[in-house]
């Protein structure tokens, strides 16, 4: 990965974070890492513990960001979320798994889509 995409992968968890905090949630930790795969936010939704990943997409991407959560990264995104779970001892709690995609368009404007309970177990 590029700096220009490192760059551009830590602004979208920016505005991500930023636009659930205004929705209401309550992000407790960024970028989360197990040994298959990353949860790049995880935040609580009422009484929900939720597993967020950000797709952020500039102009130039011709298909569809959500397509981009294939079965091998829901698998990665599962592992990891049960890494979590066990490492914080946290039992007995709702959980979902939410997609959080931005699209970035000319003039720095992004439009977002929040996906909650974007797949499950």
């Amino acid at each position: 990965m590029g700096m220009e995409s490192y760059e551009l992968g830590q602004s979208g968890e920016d505005l991500a974070a930023s636009y659930l905090t205004k929705q209401g949630y309550h992000i407790i930790e960024r970028n989360f890492r197990s040994r298959r795969g990353e949860i790049d936010l995880i935040a609580y939704d009422c009484d929900f513990l939720v597993f967020i990943e950000v797709k952020n997409y500039s102009g130039r991407s011709f298909s569809s960001p959500y397509v981009s959560i294939d079965q091998n990264k829901r698998a990665s995104l599962i592992h990891a979320a049960k890494t979590y779970l066990l490492r914080k001892k946290i039992k007995n709690i709702n959980c979902r798994f939410d997609a959080l995609i931005i699209f970035r368009r000319q003039q720095g404007l992004a439009i977002v889509d929040l996906y909650k309970n974007a797949f499950t177990l």
